[in-house]
């Protein structure tokens, strides 16, 4: 019988962060459940808590005494939002990751399950669309996020606030903002509970016949589904040439999964590519599938979840939170396109979407898959190492092979006098290409017009006064276009500021844009081939809700000839009549000081050749580059992934980075730079002698001293960081936890722990 419970909070910290024991009220106790969501009175606190409920008791736990336990006030959800599995993960995911228990439940729950309620939505509309333009093209605007807001109206009319927020990247303050100053005005919509619009009509369709290798590899993912057991990891590494049919082999064993009863979980990295793959299993599974993103709408949102959660939808297929879908019967996780940076997450709690997809497999006796075409160094070295099997697809299902791939050298490109962002030989391919009435993908992964904006005659560059970086600039789509781009950008506190028409420095009228973005590149294209028809796809493009999916079945219906973008373009794409790809500066992807460098460019390359001559036409690939002779370059110009690892793998044993050692980050942030310098410098005292302490425990750990972090202010707050290596990632953790739950912060310096961070800048 429920006559107690004990919850954890949702918004703890961490030093009583634990279970909590209330009484069940008479009128809760039918509706109750593990997993609901409660308000409780705590502590002296005059407002009551949110929290979760975890577990019953028919009598006081322990010491308690009746007459000293406190009431559940109310029950927030009718029906639970997580699961028993879910609850038993969040403490799991607690003790690898700096957070609490409600944390990581927090992250696990999309906030609308909690926050729709009634159909109707607060709204908001430009007040006069041509004075909206007028004040973009003004320059008047001093903040990105306001431009973004305002773009988005011009382009949908009127949006849920909600939606605004969650595309546009901004809080609502922002959107206050804009209606004191009289640009947009709220009003109140009616908005349906309806399932997503992702889910689309799309043709039924039959199962490929799958090749001798495909064949092989559904074989010994299904007949390990069989013969899993809870608790132990069964798990594979899908190695697959880009073209090889992965997503097929996915989707075999993911029917054969379903028709056990089992349910299947399929994750990819980006949004970009959730339409395609919803897509094809849709045609293959009709209505069983859900999509949970953070583009759906609020009212998506909850509907799917609450679907999933009562175990009517048997495949969910998602980004990088979608790993937390309350299902649970799971047979069959996968990781499509597992190299990629986006599975992991940046805010607390920062979580690796596939350790966490490793648990649930354990939890549920399922099998996990990770796909790829260029795998992760750490990946591939487990395969080898027995913790994972290797299962190859070393051959494109289309006949004409792999596409033909030259690299050009930019240096005799220059030396020639050419110095346009493209090389001759790529210009002329693209010419031939669109005659053909073929299609093409150029990649740039710097979005914007150019990379800052300098003084040719005194050096000076234009700078964010709140952060540590060059501005990057911008043209404005909506006004007229001149000799320099009329907006500068801060990309990572996305204030705005004007272009200078004399140097600040020297007086001097000799300033000029420097460095490509993807925004030249689409300019100069339409120089140069005036009659192409030219998609652009980058985080500027894409803020809308279905911006990707508008630009991609855009292209796919063949309303382009070209599709320039950031790497977002690289990945998962299947366009049959593109024949060319092209990658511009190369070079830039290995200059970025991360440890990952190497394979992360490697990877991008290898990537956005593998768009080109999917179909029945031989592709082309020109890599323009100023390092031609580099080894990734060379690897990635041929494919050979073996190659680059071979190379790779004796520099990452030289140097004891993952998968031979691991990285502890703890970097601390806050206004007052003396202050957050202070702190880290109390953080590396505690950690020493934690160090000196338990000497056995930690006598292969390496301390790094305190340093400010490689941009050391961003959006005017000072970071310090203290770095800490280990071959064994148990020793940091519990090393970093320690110290950081006794240290002493001043009220303004925020720490954040990172474990095998992907960026440490």
């Amino acid at each position: 019988m429920k006559c107690y419970c004990y919850v954890v909070l949702a918004y703890a910290a961490r030093h009583f962060d634990r279970e909590w024991t209330y009484r069940i009220p008479e009128s809760l106790k039918e509706s109750i459940d593990i997993g609901s969501v409660v308000n409780v009175p705590f502590g002296t606190r005059k407002t009551l808590s949110r929290g979760f409920v975890t577990r019953f008791f028919d009598s006081p736990p322990g010491h308690y005494h009746d007459n000293k336990i406190r009431d559940i006030d109310s029950l927030l959800s009718p029906r639970p939002v997580v699961t028993e599995e879910q609850v038993k993960l969040a403490y799991e995911m607690k003790r690898r990751y700096y957070c609490s228990v409600g944390d990581a439940l927090n992250a696990m729950v999309p906030p609308t399950v909690l926050s729709v309620g009634d159909r109707r939505v607060k709204a908001a509309r430009l007040i006069d669309t041509e004075e909206a333009t007028e004040l973009l093209d003004s320059g008047d605007l001093r903040s990105m996020k306001q431009v973004r807001v305002i773009e988005l109206l011009l382009e949908h009319e009127e949006a849920p606030c909600t939606e605004i927020r969650q595309a546009a990247d901004v809080s609502q303050g922002v959107l206050n903002t804009l209606a004191k100053n009289g640009v947009i005005e709220f009003f109140q919509r009616s908005v349906p509970r309806t399932l997503p619009e992702e889910l689309e009509e799309v043709e039924p369709a039959e199962a490929f016949e799958a090749t001798e290798a495909q064949q092989e590899a559904i074989e010994k993912i299904d007949g390990a589904a069989h013969s899993v057991s809870l608790g132990s990891l069964r798990e594979f590494m899908l190695f697959g040439v880009t073209g090889s049919g992965k997503t097929e082999v996915y989707l075999q064993v993911a029917d054969r999964v379903l028709s056990r009863g089992q349910q299947v979980l399929i994750l990819v990295p980006e949004i970009a590519l959730t339409p395609q793959m919803t897509r094809r299993l849709i045609a293959r599974f009709g209505d069983r599938v859900a999509i949970l993103h953070s583009r759906l709408t609020p009212a998506g949102r909850y509907e799917t979840w609450q679907r999933i959660l009562a175990q009517e939808i048997p495949i969910v297929v998602g980004a990088r939170s979608a790993v937390f879908a309350p299902l649970n019967n799971l047979g069959l996780i996968v990781v499509d396109e597992e190299q990629e940076s986006s599975y992991k997450a940046e805010m607390k709690p920062r979580y690796y979407a596939i350790d966490i997809a490793r648990i649930r497999a354990m939890m549920n006796g399922a099998v996990l898959v990770l796909g790829s075409a260029t795998p992760q160094v750490s990946s591939y070295w487990r395969a080898h190492n027995g913790l994972s099997t290797l299962l190859r697809l070393p051959e494109r299902i289309s006949e004409v092979g792999m596409a033909d791939v030259e690299v050009v050298d930019m240096r005799r490109e220059y030396a020639r006098g050419n110095l346009s962002i493209f090389s001759k030989r790529l210009t002329q391919e693209l010419s031939y290409a669109i005659e053909r009435g073929e299609q093409a993908m150029i990649l740039l992964n710097r979005r914007g017009f150019s990379r800052t904006i300098i003084c040719r005659n005194c050096g000076w560059q234009m700078r964010c006064p709140f952060c540590d970086i060059a501005l990057t600039s911008h043209r404005n789509p909506y006004g007229e276009q001149s000799r320099l781009p009329n907006r500068m950008v801060c990309h990572l506190c996305e204030r705005l500021a004007r272009v200078p028409k004399h140097c600040p420095e020297c007086g001097s009228e000799e300033i000029m844009a420097f460095g490509a973005g993807t925004q030249q590149v689409e300019e100069e294209i339409r120089k140069q081939l005036p009659h192409a028809r030219i998609l652009r796809m980058d985080l500027d493009t894409t803020r809308g809700r279905f911006s990707h999916k508008e630009i991609l079945d855009a292209f796919e219906r063949h309303e382009a000839d070209i599709l320039v973008g950031t790497q977002m373009i690289a990945k998962g794409h299947d366009f049959h009549d593109v024949t060319l790809s092209a990658i511009l500066s190369a070079d830039q992807l290995l200059g970025t000081g991360e440890f990952r460098a190497s394979e992360q460019a490697f990877q991008l390359m290898t990537q956005v050749a593998g768009r080109s001559g999917r179909g029945l036409k031989k592709g082309r690939v020109i890599i323009q580059a100023v390092q031609p002779d580099h080894f990734v370059v060379r690897a990635a110009a041929k494919q050979d992934y073996e190659a680059f690892y071979r190379e790779e793998i004796v520099f990452r044993k030289r140097m004891e980075y993952l998968p031979f050692g691991h990285v502890g980050m703890a970097q601390l942030k806050g206004f007052d730079r003396y202050e957050v310098e202070d702190t880290a410098r109390a953080f590396h005292r505690d950690v020493a002698l934690l160090i000196r302490r338990y000497g056995g425990t930690f006598a292969r750990t390496v301390l790094s001293e305190v340093s400010p972090a490689p941009i050391e202010r961003i959006r005017s707050r000072y970071r310090y960081r203290v770095m800490v290596r280990d071959e064994s990632a148990e020793n940091l953790t519990r090393l970093l936890f320690m110290a950081a739950d006794d240290l002493k912060r001043p009220k303004g310096v925020s720490l954040v722990i990172d474990i095998d961070p992907w960026t440490t800048f």
